[in-house]
């Protein structure tokens, strides 16, 4: 096997990955969380993000690195299997990363992020390093990049099924890891309250205000005991597969868009 028929750097040799780099290729860095999604999901979600990269980094020459597993998670701590790391913990592993990787030469990187957490901590870090090192950084965000058409086709419901606990997520573990999901484990029914003392609340972070939106910062287990505040009982494997063909095109098209640009950017 040469060098041009590995994707993963971490199954390469130093002299392989030295040859790789000199080729000015898209380095994807995959980052997830570790944490409860819900009674019957596994909390490894890291591993979804895995597979995604993996998928894009073959279709398009690219490179990738392993999958960053735990991102921060504060809110969902007080289920166990949660890891949660400081929001600092993720800038600087980030920011580590990131230097290792243009020390030795790489211009491209992009960020496939599969946990909303982790999102103020690569805005960050790809803003200090578009400033000081002037290489193009690029992120996409995994699980929000289903269009609402998209969503209509491959759910099928009235209501949008997404959320966390629910869609798309159950779906994507039931297609990728089918052996170890326990939808037994489901309640009947989640019991998520919409209710908080006086505010009407949208998400963890988010409630309604007079016709707009306000911030309050919500512990999961003060709005669902279960760990769910989408719907995943209609989820299935077909889905989780339609799900991530999806978002590997995605994937494949910001890459390619980025192995056509300008090396480095003014």
């Amino acid at each position: 096997m040469t060098e041009l028929e590995k994707n993963a750097v971490h199954l390469m040799t130093w002299k392989e990955v030295e040859d790789a780099f000199k080729k000015d290729p898209v380095v994807i860095v995959p980052l997830g969380s570790m944490e409860e999604h819900g009674p019957h999901s596994i909390t490894g979600d890291f591993l979804a993000a895995t597979e995604v990269a993996k998928r894009v980094a073959e279709k398009t020459d690219s490179l990738y690195i392993p999958t960053v597993p735990f991102g921060n998670s504060e809110y969902f701590r007080s289920y166990p299997g949660t890891v949660s790391l400081s929001q600092q913990t993720v800038i600087n592993l980030l920011h580590d990363i990131v230097t290792s990787l243009t020390e030795h030469g790489v211009t491209k990187i992009a960020f496939f992020n599969g946990h909303a957490g982790n999102g103020p901590a690569v805005d960050q870090v790809a803003r200090e390093v578009r400033r000081n090192k002037k290489i193009m950084i690029a992120s996409i965000d995994l699980w929000q990049l289903l269009t609402s058409e998209q969503k209509k086709e491959i759910y099928q419901e009235d209501k949008d099924p997404s959320g966390h606990g629910g869609e798309p997520l159950t779906s994507v573990m039931s297609y990728l890891y089918p052996e170890s999901m326990r939808m037994d484990l489901l309640p009947e029914k989640a019991e998520t309250s919409d209710k908080w003392q006086a505010f009407e609340v949208e998400n963890l972070s988010k409630v309604k205000l007079n016709g707009s939106k306000g911030n309050i910062y919500f512990n999961m287990e003060e709005l669902s005991e279960s760990g769910i505040l989408g719907n995943p009982y209609n989820a299935s494997r077909e889905r989780g597969e339609k799900i991530i063909s999806s978002v590997v095109e995605y994937g494949i098209s910001l890459v390619e868009k980025m192995k056509s640009s300008n090396m480095l950017l003014k």
